[in-house]
């Protein structure tokens, strides 16, 4: 196993690496500097995260920027960290620095991808789908039997394997798509993808640009699908290749569900109501509203704000049909009174439109600070149960 006691040695003789490491941290910080932290679920998605929900091209970019973002915290953050100063250096020397961004990205994507298809209501993110992806680019290159890969190396990665693979089955809360998909992801593409004989040393500076370079080409790649497909859904090309019911949700793979926590589900089911629909609709009927109440004759906006009407009468029976757990009965509550003061606010918008009165735009402006006003008590109970449960 490669070690270095100095982290200046360190930086210099596996620059790939530690680029990576930088980016992890400084990403992690930049949650806490522009955003409420890594654990809050609205900034881990604008820094990255994936939702699994969301079954569209769209979702792709954040397969890869997932990897990126740990949602976790500062602990999953330095787990992953310690993985990838111990199993990365020696992949990175044999692959050279492409190579190994590559294979970082793409296995750290491919975990993704396997949650996307496997799961719903789940909100992922962290580097462990890369992390797993190198242990089985290790296992790939024990098959190939590679030169360099000595006993000292090869079997501390076999201990770690197994310890890493006993855990995601054990401790609830853990990916077991994304660390299954990024270990199977690996194997295939060390099989695959070819190693050099003998050790690559390339510049920091040199180094650099080819991550920075790498990275950006996949991440374009990747922005492809929702640009260019537009006659198939996601959806549409997971049922032509017979995973459509997993994907929907109608199927389940019991391997992948073995200690789904049922706080964490009702917790990412109230989030994607709220960042899906309750905001949408709450920032359209604002836009709505000011651009009717300028013109004479708002027949456009009427009919678009009858339509939100519509949906959210839609979205509150949902909420109020849907079965809560005791842990979260009281945040969904409050979640549901905030669609129903949303209503009220649209129907006030509605007849403000129709009449040009001030009572009936005094009414809506009045009954939005109401909505936001519950929006506010919404996210500190969403908050407070998040702490409570170390979400």
């Amino acid at each position: 196993m490669i070690y270095e006691s100095s982290w200046k040695t360190y930086v210099r003789r596996f620059p790939a690496t530690s680029i990576i490491i930088l980016a992890l941290i400084v990403l992690h910080i930049l949650t806490h500097v522009y955003g409420k932290g890594a654990t809050d679920f609205e900034t881990a998605r604008q820094f990255g995260a994936m939702q699994s929900n969301n079954k569209e091209w769209t979702e792709f970019p954040y397969l890869l920027t997932s990897t990126y973002q740990h949602i976790g915290g500062v602990l999953h953050l330095a787990s992953n960290l310690i993985a990838l100063y111990i199993i990365s250096p020696f992949i990175e020397r044999v692959f050279g620095t492409i190579r190994f961004v590559i294979l970082f990205n793409l296995t750290g994507f491919f975990g993704g991808l396997v949650t996307l298809l496997f799961t719903t209501d789940l909100t992922s993110s962290g580097a462990s789908s890369a992390v797993f992806g190198f242990l089985g680019i290790y296992i790939a290159l024990m098959v190939k039997q590679h030169p360099l890969l000595t006993k000292e190396i090869a079997y501390p990665m076999v201990v770690i394997t197994a310890v890493n693979i006993i855990s995601t089955f054990l401790i609830p809360g853990i990916s077991i798509t994304g660390h299954l998909g990024g270990l199977l992801a690996g194997m295939l593409l060390g099989m695959w993808i070819p190693a050099s004989k003998t050790l690559i040393k390339e510049g920091f500076f040199i180094s650099f640009f080819k991550t920075i370079i790498t990275t950006g080409i996949i991440f374009a790649i990747l922005l492809i699908p929702q640009n260019v497909i537009k006659s198939h859904s996601f959806i549409d090309v997971a049922t032509q290749v017979g995973l459509g019911d997993y994907v929907t949700g109608k199927k389940k793979v019991a391997l992948f569900n073995l200690h789904r926590d049922p706080v964490l589900d009702e917790l990412n089911w109230m989030i994607e109501q709220y960042n899906e629909k309750s905001v949408p609709l709450f920032n359209g009927l604002v836009e709505d509203y000011n651009n009717g109440i300028n013109i004479d004759h708002p027949t456009a906006q009427q009919e678009a704000i009858t339509e939100k009407i519509a949906i959210l009468e839609e979205n509150i029976e949902i909420i109020h049909n849907h079965s809560s757990i005791n842990e979260t009965n009281q945040v969904q509550n409050q979640l549901l009174i905030m669609n129903e003061k949303l209503l009220e606010a649209a129907k006030h918008a509605q007849k403000t439109l129709e009449t040009m009165t001030p009572y009936e735009s005094n009414a809506f402006l009045s009954k939005m600070q109401e909505v936001e006003d519950a929006y506010n008590q919404f996210h500190q109970m969403l908050e407070e149960l998040r702490d409570d449960y170390e979400y």
